[in-house]
């Protein structure tokens, strides 16, 4: 059976995925796209897989395994197969994973590879089981020189022809990425399979960036009112337009434009107009490791899935079976890549400038989320990110959650609760600058609603952390001389865990500074309590190793900083029923189109 590779995008086959090969900018960890046996190699300027004869080549990875379980449960599916394209006699084995170990096979067949037919295999009795795991393939080449240059699983039904996707991308001063950024996109429209249905609008926060014409790519000017106003005026922006569905992502586009793709077919054949899609994020540094697959915010952001390894099969279907099963009431998309139904958009973000705003945009509002592999964004560790002004916007929108969302429903002392964990984090490593931006954070939520309404650009805030941050900012490595010592209780991590934290790191115990330890901390360690226990002197290094910044204990400046988290506990007790009263009554009229065009400075909707 074959036919044209390419068919017209509304034509009787629709691509679920396509095969993805590595990407020289985002990933070149060879077992998260394959696991080969023998002499297989990815050949870069053909754009296939050479496999030698005899020689095995599986797509049972993060990027090219099909997530069968979801797609067929949310998605109104017409049969599936599978298509191939390549060079050579080969054997390719199709199979469904009901376990992590366990395989049925579909297909296995020997088929004759050419570069101008597709082959396609029929696998539509993958119903036949209930568990529906994961299905992959390999190919064994019977013959020299075989290689395979595309694949792809498809099926019959039809996409919704009124689905138009609207990219939205915010940036600020970084006009150099949105301008690589601007021309991938382009370049990917147009050819894309769904190309004619998507247009990208870039939000431009700082005026500064210079796009290339193109039809399906525009910039617009805005206000900078951080990602929150970014975005907002990119949905305002889509809605006013016609488009059904908003894609919101990072100005540096570190995703695959397979995620692209993956993410149109998933919305366009989603039974529940509800669906949305989060996409993934791996850390720059850890390529392979999965740093948060969808995230559950209670009290506190709790990444899914973090550390998975990726390069191994019963990892990745472990991960994708329990994600298939299970969607935790509170789970939220992360902004680097979040598609959603404007329909259902009924709630706007709330003006946080930046920080929690994705978090509460997706838990105010009733989207069906689902992530699904390969769909996913690259991006830094928040490790070298975090400064006083990052502490302070995370503890805002912390508690405002909690007062705002019925959901997140949490006691006074709920709410104490985590202004105190915030503190603490920070007072046994010295961090009296983020503490002083965490209360300043607290101050402010306990001035009501009408605070933020009135600063989205959050600029006395901004303002006031830059005048207090002296110690707490990256500096040249060679500023320090990298002093070490061990004090008392030495490196054994469970005898100081339990000796220090009674004192908070030595804040309570005589002559502290005379025996406590000094050490250096790694960027790895920088969010570990462990590390830090007894030690008098800190020196964080950021990602690189080429930055760092020293921090000292000093008991005097901490009782007076606890005293003042005593005074804001007693506030935020007494004010508590008024203030979520108070913020529940005015969310819904802040979080609205009228709210942020008057704060945008657009004319108001006719």
């Amino acid at each position: 059976m074959k036919d044209a590779f390419r068919p017209p995008a509304l034509g009787p086959w629709m691509t679920l995925q396509n095969l993805s090969f590595p990407e020289k900018h985002l990933c070149l960890e060879p077992h998260m796209f394959v696991h080969a046996q023998g002499n297989v190699a990815y050949d870069r300027e053909l754009g296939a897989y050479r496999v030698a004869q005899d020689a095995v080549v599986k797509f049972d990875t993060y990027f090219n395994a099909l997530s069968i379980a979801k797609w067929h449960r949310s998605c109104t599916l017409q049969g599936l197969w599978l298509g191939l394209i390549g060079l050579g006699r080969v054997e390719v084995t199709v199979l469904h994973a009901l376990t992590g170990t366990y395989h049925e096979v579909l297909v296995s067949t020997v088929v004759d590879l050419t570069l101008t037919d597709e082959i396609r295999l029929d696998l539509s009795h993958y119903t036949d089981n209930e568990a529906l795991g994961l299905i992959t393939f390999e190919v064994r080449a019977i013959a020299p020189n075989a290689s395979l240059k595309a694949a792809r699983y498809m099926t019959q039904a039809q996409p919704n022809p009124d689905l138009r996707l609207a990219i939205v991308i915010t940036t600020f001063c970084r006009e150099t990425q949105v301008q690589a950024t601007a021309l991938r996109l382009a370049q990917y429209l147009d050819r894309a399979e769904f190309g004619a249905q998507m247009d990208c609008l870039i939000i431009d926060n700082a005026d500064s960036a210079q796009i290339a014409p193109h039809p399906k790519i525009r910039r617009f000017a805005n206000a900078n009112l951080g990602g929150a106003g970014g975005f907002t005026r990119g949905l305002l922006q889509a809605t006013a337009e016609g488009f059904s569905h908003v894609l919101f992502m990072d100005d540096d586009a570190a995703s695959p434009t397979e995620a692209l793709h993956r993410t149109f077919a998933f919305l366009a054949l989603a039974k529940d107009d509800r669906a949305a899609i989060a996409g993934a994020l791996i850390h720059t540094t850890q390529r392979a490791l999965m740093a948060e697959n969808g995230a559950v915010f209670d009290h506190k952001c709790r990444p899914q899935f973090r550390g998975t390894d990726l390069r191994h099969f019963d990892a990745l279907f472990q991960m994708e079976q329990k994600s298939a099963l299970a969607r935790p009431p509170k789970l939220y998309g992360g902004w680097w890549f979040f598609a959603f139904p404007v329909a259902h958009a009924r709630t706007y973000p709330f003006p946080f400038f930046v920080r929690g705003d994705d978090v509460n945009f997706s838990l105010a509002n009733d989207f069906a989320i689902t992530t699904l592999n390969g769909v996913v964004a690259f991006g830094e560790s928040f490790v070298d990110k975090e400064t006083p002004l990052t502490w302070y916007l995370d503890l805002r929108s912390h508690m405002v959650h909690h007062l705002v969302l019925p959901k997140m429903a949490t006691s006074p002392f709920g709410l104490i609760a985590i202004g105190l964990a915030f503190v603490r984090r920070n007072i046994v490593k010295f961090q009296y600058e983020t503490i002083e931006a965490v209360l300043l954070a607290w101050g402010d939520v306990l001035k009501g609603p009408d605070y933020f309404a009135t600063h989205p650009d959050a600029a006395p805030a901004r303002a006031a952390i830059k005048v207090l941050t002296k110690a707490e900012v990256w500096q040249p490595l060679t500023n320090f001389h990298l002093d070490q010592r061990e004090g008392f209780l030495g490196t054994n991590k469970i005898v100081r865990r339990l000796f220090y934290p009674f004192s908070l790191n030595g804040h309570a115990l005589p002559f502290f500074g005379r025996w406590g330890a000094k050490r250096v901390i790694p960027a790895a360690e920088r969010g570990s309590s462990d590390a830090v226990w007894g030690a008098v002197q800190l020196t964080f290094l950021n990602v690189a190793g080429e930055k760092a910044y020293v921090t000292r204990c000093n008991t005097p400046r901490a009782v007076w900083l606890l005293v003042r988290v005593l005074g804001l506990s007693l506030r935020t007790l007494v004010q508590h029923g008024r203030l979520r009263a108070l913020y529940r009554r005015r969310f819904p009229q802040i979080a609205t189109p009228d709210y942020w065009r008057k704060a945008l400075g657009l004319p108001p909707s006719t």
